[in-house]
């Protein structure tokens, strides 16, 4: 047998030793460029992947996962580690058991749905697991990626959020897709959402799952709520219950594109992903997952 370690920026040796097994081959790669990532799938042909990271790290490699159908165990090393989270594996330890399951022949497989995302004119395409964001949580992420790991790994979104929602400014955004009615209006901020958390645990969609084939969105507009209202509120997406708000519109759909009023930025999984105007849809059942 033989295994494929994706290697993140906090992936440790004694981490990749938990790993170790005389019953498996293990190949290593520190942070892969994508087709760098897609030349050794094809060569090596991995029974199985191993990524030691957390979303962001996961997100740089999605493509090439998805295309070669490798079956894959999310080791969470990183500061967000949502997806992990979402399929079962949310410490080292659990990820260890799903690994020691999957060499047993005892464990099987998911299907995950993933996000894609297109910016207008652009061919490539941009995968995400957890959630896309424009706006005031963008915006939040911009300022948590200038954090230090020690930062991100305690919390450094919320601080990012609390920062970005004293000093953003509400744009015009224009929201059309499948099974909403179009969207015109000044918006806080638009959440595209694969898993229940995101940003390290922060409950944007407590309803959604990464097997019903759907994205859920949460949108927020700015002549609805507030920015006292907005902050009034934020403590609530700890716990999920911010869904109760009236004044947010939350709903489901496969695809959308966004428009702004000017260019913003896309941020996905944490990472910068490019800016709008964009389309972004749902590609089902992508990423095949090791589970227990």
């Amino acid at each position: 047998m033989r295994a494929l370690a994706l290697l993140g920026p906090r992936a440790l040796p004694k981490h990749l030793n938990e790993f170790r097994d005389s019953r498996c081959e293990l190949i290593t790669l520190d942070t892969p460029s994508a087709n760098e990532l897609r030349r050794i799938l094809e060569s090596a042909r991995p029974d199985i992947a191993l990524v030691f990271g957390g979303d962001g790290t996961l997100n740089r490699h999605l493509g090439p996962l998805s295309e070669s159908g490798a079956p894959t165990i999310v080791v969470p090393t990183g500061s967000g580690n949502d997806l992990a989270r979402a399929t079962g594996t949310p410490s080292i330890a659990e990820a260890k058991r799903v690994w020691q399951a999957f060499l047993n022949g005892s464990a099987g497989i998911i299907q995950v749905d993933l996000g894609c995302i297109a910016m207008d004119g652009a061919a490539p395409i941009s995968y995400f697991s957890c959630c896309a964001n424009v706006g005031l949580d963008a915006d939040a992420a911009r300022r948590a990626e200038g954090f230090p790991n020690w930062v991100k790994s305690r919390g450094g979104y919320f601080v990012g959020g609390l920062v970005a929602m004293a000093l953003y400014q509400p744009l015009e955004m224009k929201v059309a897709g499948i099974g909403f009615p179009p969207i015109d209006d000044r918006a806080w901020f638009i959440s595209i959402s694969n898993t229940p958390t995101f940003g390290g645990g922060l409950k944007i969609a407590p309803q959604a799952s990464i097997t019903d084939g759907h994205l859920d969105i949460t949108f927020a507009s700015s002549s609805k709520l507030t920015r006292s209202e907005i902050v009034r509120h934020f403590p609530k997406i700890l716990a999920g219950d911010h869904v109760k708000i009236p004044e947010l519109s939350i709903f489901r759909t496969s695809q959308l594109s966004i428009e702004t009023a000017q260019p913003t930025v896309i941020y996905a999984d944490g990472e910068y992903i490019g800016q709008t105007p964009c389309r972004i849809l749902l590609k089902a059942s992508a990423l095949n997952v090791v589970q227990i």
